[in-house]
């Protein structure tokens, strides 16, 4: 039976593969992010489900024992739950302690003070779930990890982090260089030898290495995948239009729309059936003005909303239909 897997071009991953989960808050991102995880776990990945969402509804879902404790929920595939205000002041203490290291004129500045400071800092979360993210990739024991992702506007913002820190590491490396050059110029001037060496410029080189390496990884297709998730509704279809033009100017495309939730006959019973052939259209219309056209699933609204990985694996027989082709021209 088809699957969201197949929506994929799995031929194309390299090992290991990220998929992250996007869309509106409440569309069921936990749920397909755990469908594509049980589908890919059956046919012999190794899987790990990992939650960004800060909701934490995998812990509930899963029963799972703890944040950042993973469990084997299915042979062969494993979850985790990611505590984000855990990992967070974890982050504002290591950038509190590079600043006292590469500027000791802040030393006035107490500890606490500076990573309440960090902490506080607009842009700071996203950096959090990068850093996450930053580490899932580099998992060797799995080769798929998929990401159920914070809501739309959060997820641009991480996916975006990483251009955003190049550019500004490039920037910052060109002006410290400018600014080393004409200090060991000026003490060769008056004849004193200084020794070639500046910590804020090499750090300002591993930030831009580092962010380098991780927008490659994010804009290869070989090796991230990224998939929408939507209810055939106005505002979930929009968020998939935003998630699809912004993922295009970052230079990497969107790999699958899923229709959750999906009426059919009974929308037109609730009076719903032009809204949802209407949302299903506009799902239709973006997925073949994109190149290449990403794969379409459409999961049936099932009776009760899923809340055990049992739930999950009777998803079998709601998964209406996967398009892969047909746009024509």
């Amino acid at each position: 039976m088809a699957g969201v897997l197949d929506a994929f071009r799995v031929e194309n991953w390299r090992k290991p593969h990220v998929v992250m989960a996007m869309g509106k808050g409440g569309v069921g991102k936990t749920t397909v992010s755990l469908r594509l995880g049980l589908e890919a776990a059956r046919r012999g990945m190794r899987v790990l489900v990992a939650s960004l969402d800060p909701a934490g509804h995998l812990l509930e879902y899963l029963r799972l024992p703890a944040p950042l404790v993973e469990k084997e929920i299915h042979p062969g595939l494993r979850a985790v739950q990611f505590d984000v205000e855990r990992v967070a002041k974890s982050v504002a203490e290591e950038y509190a302690l590079l600043l006292r290291r590469l500027t000791p004129g802040l030393e006035a500045l107490g500890g606490s003070d500076a990573t309440r400071a960090i902490r506080d800092a607009p842009g700071f979360e996203e950096e959090v779930f990068l850093r996450i993210l930053e580490k899932l990739y580099q998992r060797r024991d799995v080769d798929l990890v998929v990401v159920d992702m914070p809501p739309t506007g959060i997820a641009l913002r991480v996916v975006a982090l990483p251009r955003l820190h190049l550019f500004w590491a490039q920037r910052l490396r060109e002006i410290r260089e400018r600014i080393v050059s004409i200090k060991y110029a000026i003490a060769n001037a008056l004849g004193r030898r200084e020794e070639i060496s500046d910590p804020v410029l090499s750090k300002l080189r591993e930030l831009e290495e580092r962010n380098q390496a991780l927008h490659r990884e994010m804009t290869d297709p070989s090796r991230t995948s990224f998939m929408a998730v939507a209810t055939p509704e106005p505002l979930p279809v929009y968020e998939v239009k935003v998630i699809a033009e912004k993922l295009r100017d970052l230079g990497a495309s969107l790999e699958a729309i899923i229709a959750n939730r999906v009426l059919g006959e009974k929308a037109a019973q609730l009076g719903l059936g032009g809204l949802e052939a209407e949302s299903l259209r506009r799902l239709e219309v973006l997925r073949c003005s994109l190149r290449p056209p990403p794969g379409l699933v459409l999961i049936a609204h099932a009776p009760r909303p899923p809340s055990r990985i049992e739930d999950v694996e009777a998803l079998d027989r709601y998964v209406l239909r996967v398009v892969v082709d047909g746009c024509g021209g």
